[in-house]
């Protein structure tokens, strides 16, 4: 049995696997987050495509979505934060970190999430200005915050000033 790719240290069978594999539908909008990050790890686009509405999947492809989960290696996810707005709408900032071609990336986002019908949607994103978690702070010659094995002035520094 293997820990869940969401970084939760829960196993997956008792993590977003319910909801993967199990067709249980995730009780709040983190947890929706959660597994659709896992679901890219395994390359499961039709479960993306499945947890996501207009806008954001107005101009969604699926098979370069495919492709890119494929090719990337997967290295975490971190929750910055998440909130609920009343009982059906919510968002997740969060950092997703992986490889693509031996070079270090990340993406991250504010997602936001409506509920439908008792279910939980993707509907938009927003990418955002990297910074560290909150709490961390980091000098200017500490390692960044986003895995690309950079000092923070070299990295995620230079580019909060653009």
């Amino acid at each position: 049995m293997s820990n869940c790719p969401c970084g939760s240290n829960k196993i997956y069978n008792e993590c977003c696997g319910i909801y993967i594999n199990d067709h249980i539908k995730p009780e709040t909008p983190e947890k929706l987050m959660r597994s659709r990050y896992t679901a890219y790890t395994q390359a499961n686009i039709d479960y993306i495509l499945k947890t996501m509405k207009a806008p954001a999947s107005n101009h969604f492809n699926a098979e370069s979505a495919k492709q890119w989960a494929l090719t990337a290696q997967w290295l975490g996810l971190e929750i910055i934060q998440s909130s609920m707005f009343d009982a059906t709408k919510g968002y997740v900032e969060f950092i997703a970190h992986f490889s693509e071609q031996g070079k270090k990336d990340f993406i991250h986002e504010i997602s936001e999430f409506h509920q439908i019908n008792e279910q939980w949607y993707y509907v938009d994103g927003k990418h955002t200005k990297p910074k560290p978690s909150s709490g961390i702070k980091l000098g200017r010659n500490d390692l960044c915050f986003c895995g690309s094995g950079k000092k923070y002035k070299a990295c995620c520094l230079n580019h909060s000033r653009s």
